[in-house]
């Protein structure tokens, strides 16, 4: 990600981590139904004395905002339209942490 009047751009804005979870948002330019934002969760796992990170899903949240001026696609369009997203959706964490449990529920898994 591109620096921006603030300064340069932490890619760690886009990551949290809980428990032995972490969600990572990111944008894209090339979705099948448009550019749009993405979260991306992962798990924890111990395997053999080492650490490993397992993809638990990747979906779509949104749309990405149309009216980011910068070029599809490029760093500074990707910075912009995840700044936006995190502004309209401040429940962002939350949300996603509901998610996350349900999704494990479903699986038949707990946190």
């Amino acid at each position: 990600m591109a620096g921006s009047d603030r300064g340069p751009v932490d890619p760690l804005d886009w990551v949290h981590q809980w428990d032995d979870f972490e969600m990572m948002m990111y944008a894209v330019a090339d979705d099948e139904d448009g550019p749009g934002v993405r979260m991306q969760v992962s798990r924890r796992v111990q395997r053999d004395d080492a650490e490993e990170w397992e993809i638990l899903y990747d979906r779509r949240l949104g749309d990405a905002d149309p009216s980011v001026a910068e070029p599809v696609g490029s760093e500074a369009w990707e910075e912009a339209v995840l700044r936006r997203y995190l502004q309209q959706h401040p429940e962002l964490v939350e949300q996603e942490k509901a998610y996350t449990a349900q999704f494990l529920r479903e699986r038949g898994e707990t946190e």
